[in-house]
């Protein structure tokens, strides 16, 4: 259901949320990964070097030690290595479900290889020069890593792959969002298979030009005897990165454990889905880590980061009780002109109980065009539904009003939760009516199917609710219900800051109309043949009548069903 709600006023944004804010995040990250795969680049280039000359790919070691041996090079590169590695242990702690597609698991793998495969190179020959000032080119590391340890030699082919490849997947999905990318997509992926496949043709081949320099010698030790001091830091050093890194990796997952402890005693919320599915997760659990949670097919291409605003919903209970969007999210969805009731799924995490629809396909694609349709405002062909109780006058004009909202709430729970679980959406709140809408993700004949099945689960709702009040009512509730079927415009109507969605044109009209006609034909429901014929449903067993509609040329053909237990 929809109700008219007031957004909660926005606080102005202070340093530590502007900080925190998954924009800032965002962009750090970014930053940060490009100081680093430009090092990287930088040393492929210089691997590939070998394709020319032994001597022009260690001559390039000088420019190499320059850039990112100097001071401010040292800071700038371990600076970015550090804080991108903080955040991405942060990611792994935020993360509250591994249900993420292939190409986001294997970008968290790759990542979280790098580490164990660099720890022994970085040892051995970063490490030696800042602590022993040794100096450890292509003459002596090529030998040490292919001819004394060739494991050591295809472990470091096998890091260039990985944070190459990483990096690129990276960039892939930082870009993909932009406009223009698309054209230039095809260069990029050639220059990502070209730029590594020269950089390991350079190495095979300068090493085997300075393994031919030191096959009269035979000295392939690769440091020297003179360097043979340091051989027992370095390997102290590797363990300990490597034990270090267990231990981080290791923290986040006891932290992970920690928070789930915590979270199953400070309480769950409810998140209902379309077709009657609720999911129950802790508070300030995300959306969509929600809809992975419970294997609910939910579109991210992004993977959660608010970048693509595929993962969007729409919040159809539950409004006024959530919390403001941060600045990435608002950002996002004011690109799409979005209204006040549509969030991202992957940044909102509620507190209360809501019901939600997902407005996206979930097998949507980077380049289908609905990703940027206007997330307010469409035009679709849809059921929509009325049901009204019948002699509510009676019903209700001797009762006190806290008896009257007692019994209108028990209504309305039952029949919204009959179109929740027949597919459909709660719209509108009528007096003692209920206005509902189906087809907004479905097909036309998903959506009529979804109309009639749901006129059978309110007669089973009703007779349900009739029971459990029988002591309260003087007679059992009866309803009145009218189906019709056809182009209808979905957009969210209001002004300032109250918006409810709504369906606008003829096909809720003559729904109105056939709802009023079950009290002119004395029957519980009238459904218009189209949404039959749509649904592929014979109808022919009830009488048909071709009524008139005020504004309409056209007769409606109608067909009478006496009761909603009558519907096979």
């Amino acid at each position: 259901m929809l109700l008219e709600t007031k957004r909660i006023p926005e606080a102005a944004p202070t340093f530590a949320s502007t900080l925190m804010d998954p924009m800032t995040v965002r962009r750090v990250r970014v930053a940060c990964g490009l100081v680093l795969f430009s090092y990287v680049t930088l040393h492929l280039a210089m691997h590939g070097l070998g394709l020319v000359s032994f001597d022009a790919m260690q001559q390039a070691t000088s420019l190499h030690d320059a850039v990112w041996h100097s001071l401010p090079g040292t800071v700038l590169l371990y600076g970015a290595f550090t804080i991108h590695f903080s955040l991405a242990l942060w990611a792994l702690y935020d993360r509250r479900s591994f249900r993420i597609g292939a190409g986001e698991l294997l970008r968290l793998v790759l990542g979280f290889s790098i580490v164990p495969l660099l720890a022994r190179h970085f040892s051995n020959v970063r490490y030696a020069w800042s602590a022993f000032d040794v100096q450890r080119h292509y003459d002596a590391v090529l030998p040490a890593m292919f001819a004394s340890d060739p494991w050591y030699g295809w472990q470091q082919v096998i890091a260039l792959l990985v944070v190459w490849t990483h990096g690129c997947l990276g960039i892939h999905i930082w870009l993909c969002q932009r406009p223009g990318y698309r054209r230039v997509a095809p260069i990029l992926l050639v220059l990502a298979v070209l730029w590594p496949t020269l950089s390991l043709l350079g190495v095979y081949q300068g090493t085997r030009e300075a393994l031919a320099r030191h096959a009269d010698s035979h000295d392939y030790d690769g440091y020297g005897s003179a360097e043979s001091g340091t051989a027992s830091r370095t390997r102290e050093l590797t363990e300990r990165i490597e034990w270090a890194y267990l231990l981080l990796v290791g923290g986040v997952f006891a932290a992970r454990g920690v928070r789930t402890w915590r979270e199953r005693r400070g309480g769950v919320v409810s998140i209902a889905y379309p077709g009657g599915r609720l999911v129950r997760v802790p508070v300030g659990y995300p959306v969509l880590e929600a809809s992975r949670r419970a294997r609910i097919p939910h579109a991210s291409i992004c993977g959660g980061r608010g970048r693509c605003t595929t993962c969007r919903i729409r919040v159809l209970r539950g409004f006024e009780a959530l919390p403001p969007p941060h600045d990435a999210e608002r950002t996002a969805l004011a690109r799409l002109h979005a209204g006040p009731h549509v969030r991202l799924a992957c940044q909102l995490r509620p507190h209360t109980d809501i019901a939600v629809l997902p407005l996206l396909p979930p097998d949507i694609t980077a380049n289908d065009p609905r990703r940027n349709r206007d997330a307010a405002t469409s035009e679709r062909f849809v059921a929509i539904v009325f049901v009204d109780i019948r002699r509510s006058t009676a019903l209700f004009e001797k009762r006190l009003p806290y008896d009257v909202v007692f019994l209108l709430n028990h209504f309305f729970e039952a029949i919204a939760g009959a179109v929740a679980q027949a597919g459909g959406a709660p719209n509108q709140f009528l007096g003692d009516g209920l206005m509902a809408i189906f087809g907004i993700r479905a097909s036309p004949r998903e959506a009529c199917a979804q109309a009639l099945a749901a006129a059978r689960i309110v007669h089973e709702r009703l007779a349900e609710m009739n029971q459990s009040l029988a002591e309260e009512l003087a007679s059992p509730i009866a309803v009145g219900m009218g189906v019709h079927a056809g182009p209808a415009i979905l957009g969210e109507i209001g002004y300032g800051d109250r918006f409810l969605l709504t369906a606008i044109g003829d096909t809720v009209h003559v729904a109105a109309r056939l709802q009023e006609l079950t009290k002119e034909y004395a029957c519980e429901l009238v459904v218009s043949q189209a949404v039959g014929d749509t649904a592929g449903v014979d109808l022919s067993d009830y009488a048909a009548h071709a009524i008139s509609v005020r504004g309409r040329q056209e007769p409606v053909t109608i067909r009478v069903v006496p009761g909603l237990a009558d519907l096979g």
